[in-house]
Formats: C-alpha cells, sequence, structure tokens
C-alpha cells in the first residue's frame, strides 16, 4: 500500500473545495492551502483561533500602515506575508514561555505538589499548554483575503472549506488522520 502524507492530500483537498467554493459561491478561503492546514487542526480549537488571531492582527496592522504608506500589490502581499509570520513568531514564543512558565510553577515551590499537578494537569492549562500557531504564513495569507474580500465572507469560506476537507479526511483516509492527530500530541511542547 502506498503511504500518502496527509498534509499534502489534505492541501490537494483543500484545492478541490476551494476552487468548488469560488467558482459557486465567489468565496475564497483565504488562500491555496489555508482549508488544508486549518483541517488538520479543527480538533485543537485554540490553535485555530489564535491563528485567526494572528491573522486579524496583521490585517489591522497592514491596513493602519497603509493610511500612512501607498501599499499595494505584490508590495502589500509581501508585507502581508511577513507581518503574519512576525505575529505567528511572537505569539508562538508567547505561548512557548507559557509553557516554560507552568514547568517552573510545577518545580518552583516544594510545597504542595499535588495541588500544582491538578493545576497543571486543568483541562484549561492542557489546552493551552497544546496550543500553537497554525503555520507561520498561514496568518498572512488568511490576511490577504481579509483586505481582499472581507473579514466575514473569508472567515466563511474558510470555515465551510476545512470542514469539508475535514470530513473528506475522514471518509477516505480515517487511520492515518488518528494517526496524524496521535503524533501531533505527542509532540506537545514542554513534554
Amino acid at each position: 500500500m502506498i503511504a500518502l502524507n496527509i498534509l499534502a492530500v489534505s492541501i490537494g483537498i483543500g484545492l478541490f473545495f476551494t476552487l468548488l467554493l469560488s467558482t459557486s459561491f465567489g468565496l475564497a478561503a483565504g488562500g491555496l492551502v489555508v482549508p488544508g492546514y486549518m483541517a488538520l487542526q479543527l480538533m485543537s480549537p485554540l490553535s485555530v483561533m489564535v491563528t485567526l488571531f494572528a491573522a486579524f492582527a496583521t490585517f489591522l496592522i497592514v491596513r493602519m500602515v497603509s493610511s500612512y504608506v501607498v501599499i499595494y500589490g505584490r508590495r502589500q502581499t509581501i508585507i502581508m506575508i511577513l507581518t503574519g509570520y512576525l505575529i505567528a513568531g511572537l505569539l508562538d514564543m508567547f505561548l512557548g514561555s507559557l509553557v516554560a512558565w507552568a514547568d517552573l510553577e510545577m518545580i518552583g515551590t516544594p510545597g504542595d505538589a499535588e495541588a500544582q499537578v491538578a493545576q497543571l494537569e486543568s483541562g484549561f492549562m492542557m489546552a493551552v499548554m497544546e496550543t500553537s500557531i497554525i503555520g507561520y504564513i498561514i496568518p498572512g495569507l488568511i490576511a490577504i483575503w481579509f483586505d481582499r474580500q472581507g473579514v466575514l465572507q473569508t472567515l466563511c469560506g474558510l470555515a465551510v472549506t476545512a470542514v469539508l476537507v475535514r470530513l473528506a479526511l475522514i471518509v477516505i483516509m480515517p487511520d492515518a488522520l488518528m494517526a496524524y492527530e496521535a503524533n501531533q500530541a505527542m509532540q506537545m511542547p514542554g513534554w
């Protein structure tokens, strides 16, 4: 049996559904590769929210800068991707420092170790520790489409396309999807 890279398959299915959505409704899904990446992370809603926050912050920053400097065309695309890259890096560093802080809190005081472990294993803290930005260029790609077609339209197109890609992956290759998610869970930062 041929071993397929689930990310490549996800991006390919995302391209198909993006084409279908854009020809049927005239909506873009936030970039050609974005639905594939988002579909693989739908089980981590905090990661999706952090990525969308980074995209929206990128959109606002570039929009603010463009009121003072002429930004259009390729220059705007590059500035959006670069700004998204920088914001993603900053958020990644912030999330990494949260994980480091939680680790230090755990070993910091010799007092009530059981309470510290219970705090660390709380659902929210575990969700925060598992959160990461989805790709460094994804926020910039989404921000480009926020600017081109509007925030709500892009979010709706992205949500529909990512869910369709996820459903297709569940139908086509459920074992590979489960293996991918298990691998992602094993690579939790800070552990």
